[in-house]
């Protein structure tokens, strides 16, 4: 669980997004959004 979390925490950084809560909070609403982010979908 560790791994994915520094994963999307990494992942949000790259995008440019400085609030990691708030976007850890956005990915957490739809499963689908962590896969776009990382361009797997």
């Amino acid at each position: 669980m560790a791994t994915c979390r520094n994963l999307a925490i990494g992942a949000r950084r790259l995008a440019g997004k400085n609030s990691i809560a708030s976007g850890l909070r956005h990915n957490a609403r739809d499963a689908r959004r962590p896969l776009v982010l990382l361009g797997l979908t």
